[in-house]
């Protein structure tokens, strides 16, 4: 095992709540409302059924090999040039992953908070705090989210209690509108952002030091995800319309400038902003991690810390040439990125899962 560190089951649990809230926030009420208009809720919650399934298959893997990482899974059941070759492809998708979100980072800050500042410098800065992070390690990252997820918990209330005046029913109506294939298309993109990226969670799980019932954790956690998911794209469609919320790039940051109690507290979407760099700060730091350890065990080595700086680099450079405009950006998040995600999130282990249930009968038949 390349990292020894060791984080508690409710330290994971936090871990996957805060992945899973992630950019989803910010991005996912507009990608479903686009796909089902006000029914964008009903896909959110399919969606949250939807990885739970996909959880599942994640915990009875990492059960069958609990002190190996993903990586190690596809050596131990493919053997080892097969199994490192696809293990490359986990690599791959962990690190467009992280900049993907570095990039998405970036963009929100030049449009809607400073954009006089190039966005070189704010992901260079960024990425400077993932760097900083990944040398502490996972044991002080997990530490961290203890910290930080109370005020996230006390910032979410306090945005949905405020914006609760504003909802406005009609705009959420008629219910059950969208048929069942496009709800099924928001719930499958729903999960390509919310449930399959866990797949991450699978280089943690060896470094939980009590592994008993982690699978009931890794599914509540991901559920609570869901649930604040699913509300914030309930009031930003309640509040917005399902139209403009599907027309806006980021329609919860929009919503929350829309919050005015009694001429006293208002325009309050620094709120949101405080919420989504924490979260997204860890989404990005756990899909690094992945694809760094991932990297590291590919080629045999017994420390991830020595490549982080050049790493880093090639996480800011991606992030700066993966998306030429945030159009072309929606095209890859609602065609590629899907189909990506579908592949290494669920195909890939659930291939993985068969291939060993039927080694494993193989070998006691034979026995």
């Amino acid at each position: 095992m390349i990292d020894n560190k060791k984080i508690s089951p409710f330290q994971f649990g936090l871990l996957v709540v805060v992945f899973t809230i992630g950019s989803s926030i910010l991005l996912t009420p507009s990608e479903l409302a686009s796909i089902a208009k006000q029914d964008a809720w009903i896909a959110s919650l399919f969606g949250i059924g939807i990885s739970i399934m996909i959880i599942i298959i994640f915990s009875i893997l990492a059960k069958q090999y609990p002190s190996y990482n993903f990586a190690e899974y596809c050596e131990i059941i493919l053997g080892k040039w097969l199994g490192k070759i696809i293990a490359v492809t986990f690599v791959y998708f962990s690190f467009v992953g992280a900049s993907s979100l570095l990039f998405d980072m970036g963009n929100f800050m030049v449009t809607q908070i400073m954009p006089e500042s190039p966005i070189e410098i704010l992901n260079i800065v960024f990425a400077l705090v993932i760097l900083y992070g990944l040398r502490l390690g996972i044991e002080v990252i997990a530490r961290t989210v203890e910290i930080f997820f109370p005020w996230i918990v006390l910032l979410l209330l306090l945005l949905v209690i405020a914006i609760i005046p504003q909802i406005e029913m009609t705009n959420i109506q008629p219910v059950f509108e969208a048929d069942l294939k496009t709800v099924t298309d928001g719930a499958i993109v729903y999960a390509s952002t919310a449930g399959m990226p866990c797949v991450v969670f699978t280089m943690l799980i060896p470094l939980i030091n009590n592994q008993n019932k982690i699978g009931r954790m890794f599914i509540t956690a991901n559920i609570i995800g869901g649930i604040v998911i699913t509300v914030i794209t309930i009031t930003s469609i309640g509040v917005l319309g399902a139209d403009t919320t599907s027309r806006v790039a980021f329609p919860s940051y929009v919503l929350a400038k829309k919050i005015s109690l009694a001429d006293f507290l208002e325009r309050i979407e620094v709120i949101v902003a405080i919420i989504w760099f924490i979260t997204l700060f860890f989404k990005i730091i756990l899909y690094f991690y992945a694809s760094i350890i991932g990297t590291a065990q590919i080629l045999g080595l017994t420390d991830y810390r020595p490549f982080l700086v050049p790493f880093v680099l090639l996480l800011v450079i991606h992030s700066l040439i993966m998306y030429p405009n945030t159009i072309y950006e929606a095209e890859f998040n609602n065609r590629v990125w899907v189909a990506f995600a579908l592949t290494i999130g669920f195909l890939l282990p659930a291939v993985l899962l068969v291939i060993s249930i039927l080694r494993k009968k193989m070998k006691s038949n034979v026995k």
